[in-house]
This record gives structure tokens, sequence and C-alpha cells, in this order.
């Protein structure tokens, strides 16, 4: 978008009031007056409310409008505005990689330090533009509307003008990001270094054995303080226990014990894993042992004969049989009983690229049900309440936004996005819990809707851009990976919006050494030492890989028995992550909290990153060489004091302290 008429212009609703989604259509033209009633929202949401001296108190609410102020711009009723494009002097546009305060101020930064500021004075008015649009969400913002519109005003020159603007903006947003840091309780999972279990498979008693042990009891009760001290050593401070669940019987999956997220009962443990109590003082002990525990939130689907099916059929997507032929269902659903009459339930689906497919051993959700909501919200907080969990990972989660759900099901569905309205009502209770999202597209509604973290995989188009970690590391492309990590350094920095949780492996992909071939430890080692949260997935360390390649790229499959071979670990590779969990851990004790820079060794074939200490003073790199080739690396930051000559050799990497 350009010029003035570019800040005003808003994304097409993603869903309509209680109707299907809508194709896309031109965005429309709002004028400044009109955006206040726009921003007001739904009647389900509060009076919005910003710091400022008529601010009183803090609640989730708050919490959540600040974020928007910050980094999402106003997403209320599936309008957000659009993040800012600078027009650049002498051709070019560079738009910034969220909308709101910090998206702004970041790419006005880059700008200035990459091409000067001269070449972004022609766009001064649209800046005031914009920034009324934004503060205009709130008369709490009233002080400050007031002071960017008295610069505006003066009587000085552009120059002046725009320096002075930039230093009230810049200050005030610091002043919001201080206190986002005081106040925004579930923080902790933007840095929070996550290690993925899957009990069935993970062989506890056979990892005992392998470090001269015997187990004791099921999962649940026998994970105990070494195993959880051991973890910590490792630098973990989360456990992602997956597949926790009592899994469906009706079409159940292969021969392995059936999928872990075709779930009968939502509510409940796996008796194969322990009790409720078990679980509970699982819990209670990762506490002890200073760690958090996320588990997950399937909203899309069911099993075929879940709790939730038998107590109301009208929570699915279906209807009732066609008496003439109750027995034989379309394609795509199934045929149930239930108090005398038989449905047509909808098998889960989901968007493959335009087309619906299905997975087979599930029953499709239905959100445009409100009972449905509320039962799901229900459930959340459930395992909030009674065993405190820390957090969830919901489970395709785009794919239960409405754009995605109304296309799906051509249901009618409320404006609110469920998520939004999910994690508001969690939040309001319990402040605390994490919420990431596995998600491959909507990033900016997802993160609107308060998520914290969003997968890191792919390239999602979106205004500003977004490169996802995994398949930049995939496809050894310095340059992808450099994009890849100027997306990591703009997410991690900001506060308002939701970060990327980055990986080489978790349950679905194939093990790392098939997606990486000789490049794994390159992509580990530049992946493992990021700042933020990193996600890891259990007996990767060892070189574990058992696929069913006939049905399953995983490491560990669901649809045949898998039981991680703790006994057989293959030396070298237990070795690399020993040596490589150590090095992170003692770089991220050593920094602190760091910012994350990009350095473009695209053109010599590396890939790499600054980490500069938010506390002072201290800085590293890593660079990482993912060509068969021997490669020359030189970073040359005179004004950090980094000058640096060096080679890798194939596929390699190091870690540079200065």
């Amino acid at each position: 978008m350009h010029g003035t008429l570019g800040l005003l212009l808003l994304a097409v609703a993603l869903s309509p009031a209680w109707g299907a989604a809508a194709p896309a259509a031109p965005a429309p033209v709002i004028t400044a007056e009109a955006l206040g009633a726009l921003f007001d929202g739904s009647a389900s949401r509060a009076p919005a409310v910003f710091l400022g001296s008529k601010a009183q108190g803090w609640d989730y609410q708050r919490l959540r409008q600040t974020k928007d102020l910050l980094s999402n711009g106003g997403a209320e009723g599936g309008r957000p505005i659009l993040p800012f494009t600078f027009n650049l002097k002498g051709g070019g546009t560079l738009t910034a990689q969220s909308a709101g305060l910090e998206g702004f101020l970041y790419a006005e930064r880059q700008i200035a330090k990459e091409h000067g500021r001269d070449s972004v004075l022609s766009s001064l008015d649209d800046y005031f533009k914009y920034l009324d649009a934004l503060l205009s969400q709130a008369d709490t913002t009233q002080e400050a509307r007031a002071k960017i519109n008295a610069i505006r005003d003066s009587a000085v020159s552009p120059g002046e003008k725009y320096s002075s603007l930039i230093g009230f903006v810049t200050d005030y947003t610091d002043g919001l990001r201080r206190e986002m840091g005081r106040r925004d309780g579930s923080s902790w999972i933007k840095q929070a270094r996550i290690y993925e279990i899957f009990p069935r498979a993970y062989n506890l008693d056979g990892k005992r054995r392998a470090e001269g042990r015997v187990m004791q009891a099921g999962f649940f009760a026998d994970f105990g303080e070494r195993d959880l001290l051991d973890l910590k050593d490792q630098g973990f401070d989360t456990l992602w226990v997956m597949g926790i669940f009592p899994i469906g019987e009706r079409n159940r999956w292969g021969t392995g014990g059936g999928s872990p997220y075709s779930v009968k009962d939502h509510e409940g443990i796996n008796p194969e894993l322990g009790t409720p109590d078990e679980f509970r003082s699982f819990v209670r002990r990762v506490h002890s042992a200073g760690m958090k525990v996320i588990i997950d939130f399937i909203p899309n689907h069911t099993s075929m004969d879940s709790n939730l099916l038998a107590e109301d059929p009208s929570y699915f997507i279906g209807r009732e049989a066609d008496p003439s032929r109750p027995r034989s269902p379309p394609y795509g659903s199934f045929d149930y009983d239930s108090k005398g009459k038989i449905y047509w339930i909808s098998h889960g689906g989901y968007d493959n690229n335009g087309s619906k497919d299905y997975w087979t051993d599930t029953a499709q959700v239905n959100y445009g049900n409100p009972a449905m909501r509320r039962r799901m919200i229900g459930i959340v907080k459930g395992w909030v309440s009674r065993y405190g969990v820390d957090g969830f990972r919901v489970d395709m989660a785009y794919q239960v936004l409405n754009a995605y759900f109304g296309r799906n099901w051509g249901v009618r569905l409320p404006k609110r996005e469920f998520l939004e309205e999910m994690i508001t009502e969690v939040r309001t209770d319990y402040p605390g819990t994490g919420f990431i999202a596995e998600a491959y597209d909507g990033w900016d509604t997802l993160s609107s809707s308060g998520f914290d973290l969003i997968y890191g995989k792919n390239n999602i188009d979106r205004p500003g851009g977004h490169h996802g970690w995994f398949d930049a590391l995939a496809s050894r492309d310095p340059g992808w990976i450099r994009e890849a990590v100027r997306r990591a350094g703009f997410l991690h920095w900001q506060t308002g919006g939701a970060d990327m949780m980055d990986f080489v492996g978790n349950h679905d992909e194939a093990a790392p050494q098939r997606t990486f071939g000789p490049w794994t430890r390159g992509a580990s080692f530049l992946t493992l030492m990021m700042p933020g949260s990193v996600l890891f997935y259990g007996s990767q360390e060892i070189g574990y890989d058992k696929p069913n390649l006939d049905k399953e790229p995983k490491s560990i499959p669901f649809s045949v028995p898998a039981t991680v071979d703790w006994k057989n670990a293959d030396p070298d590779t237990k070795k690399f992550y020993n040596d490589t969990f150590a090095a992170a851990k003692s770089l991220h004790a050593s920094l602190g909290e760091a910012d994350l820079e990009a350095l473009d060794g695209a053109s010599s074939g590396w890939a790499g990153y600054l980490l500069t200490s938010r506390s002072g003073g201290k800085k590293a790199v890593v660079v990482a060489n993912p060509t068969g080739s021997r490669v020359d690396v030189r970073i040359s930051k005179p004004e950090l004091g980094i000058d640096y000559r060096g080679e890798l050799p194939p596929y390699g990497s190091a870690l540079l302290r200065f």
C-alpha cells in the first residue's frame, strides 16, 4: 500500500456475521473519522483502555488492547489495520513486519540505518496519519495524540519534525514495552526451551535400563526428579507431554495404539499412562523442579466414539441420516447412533491447498454451535484449574479460524474468533497460561487472538512477509535462511504479537537426518543457539528414527508400535547433542535476554546471526554452512568491535564469543 490512502486501508473481514466465509473482495477505504467506530469492536469486547492518566487497574482486556497497539494494530471484528508501508526516495517500498507501533519503529530504524532518514522524509505526512489512526482506538491516548499533532503543526523543518516524532514515539513505545514486561503473565512461554515427549513411545523403562535403573510404576508416577533435572541440565525448562488422552477405538488407525489426536475424552488421562491423581502429582514435581508443563488442546475434532459426541451430536458437523439409506453416509461422513436416531457425522477435515481432506478416525467439531464453544472453553479451563498445567499447544489452530472453518464447512459463524474467545476467557481467570498455535497460515489473526507462539515452519503470504524457520533450513539456501533469521529477529524483539517457535523436528516431521541430510548438525546448532523459544522432540538426541515409510515419515510413527531404543543410541549423535545443549545453555546464561540480528553471508554461501545481550556488552556470533563446499566467513562490524575472518567446512557451524 502506498501514500495516504494506504494508511487507512483495512483488510477484508475474515468472515461475515453469522454466515459462511465470503470470497475476498476489494479492501474498502475507511476515513479517519470512521476508524473509531471500527475499533469499538463487538458487544463482547470490553471498552478499550490503554496506559494513560485515565486508566485504572489492569486486566487481560487491557493487556490485550495494549498488545494490539504495539504489534497487532487492532483486530476486532476481523478487520486488522495493515502494517505500514514506507515509500523510499528514488523508488521502492518497505512494509513493516507488523501493524502497530513496534512494527512501525522497527522498520523505520532499518530504513534509517540502511538508507538514511532522508530516504523517507517525503512520507512524513503519512506517518502522522498512521500513528494518529493507531492511537485513536482509545481516549486514554489523547495526550499522546495531542503531542503528535503538535509536532505535526509545529513551524519547523521536515527534518526536525521527523526527529521529534520518532523520538516521542520511541519513548512512548518503550514505556508500553516496559509495562508489558511487568504485566504479561504468559510471556514466559516466549522464552521456553521445550522438550516434547510422546509417553507411549518414550520407553521410560528402557531409558531406565540403559542408565542402570528400573522403572517402578506407570509413566506419570515414575517420571521423577532425576529425569526432570537431567532435562533441566540440558537447558530445557518446559515439558510438552504429547498424547496423554484416551484414544478412540472406532476406526482406530493402525496397530500402534491409534492416533493420539483421535481423542475419546478431552478431559481424561489415558489409563495406560497413569491416573488423574498421578498426572496431578507429575505436574507438581515438574513445578518443584522449576519447570513448566504444556499439553495439547485439540479443538478441531474428536474420535468417532468420543464422550462429546455421545453427549450431544449437535456439537458436531452433521445431520440426521437419510431414512432411506441410514447406513450409507456420504463420502467424508460416518453413521452414528444416538438416543434412537441415526446421524451422519462428518469426519474431521482440513483444507489442503484449496480442497478438503479428512482424518477418517475422527469427528468434526462444529464452531457454529455456541454450546460447543462454551463446552470447549470449559475443557481448557478445567485442565488449568484441576491440574495446574501451564499452557497448551493448540492442534491445527488455523483450521479453526473463521476464514478456514467457514470455507471448509459452510456453517454460520459468529464474527468473534473462537480461539480469541477461548484465550480471553482462560487468561481472564489464569493470566499466566501460555498458548502455542500449530499453524501454517493465518499468522496475524492468530497473533491478535492472543497466541504467544506460532509454529515456525513455512513461509506465509502476509503484509510484511513471513519466512518460516524449518523450511528455510531444509532448503539449505543461505539467502532463505537469512530472511528467516530477519523475521525471527523482529518477532523476538517485539512484545505485542506472537513469536515464532523454532524447531528442527517434532512428532509430525521426518527425523532431522532425513529432512536435512548432512546438514542436520549445522541446522540443529543454528536452531538451538537461537534466543527465545525452541522446541526439541525427545529421542532425536540419540538419532532414533523408525518411520513407517508406507504411511508416515515421522521418526516415531502412530500407525505401528514404536519404542525408543535408548540402549542403542548413536554415540556420535548423542555426543553432538549433549555438547550442543551444554553450549547453548552456557551461551544463554551468559547473554541473558539477547537481541537477534541476521548476518548477510548469502553471497559467500553461509548463514548466521549476531546475538547482543540486552543487559549490555556481551555479544556472540553463530555461523553455519548449509552447503557441501568449504566457505570463507567474513564479519566486519567495527562499531561493535567485531572483525572476524575464518572458514567453515562443508555443513560446518561455529559459535564465536566477543
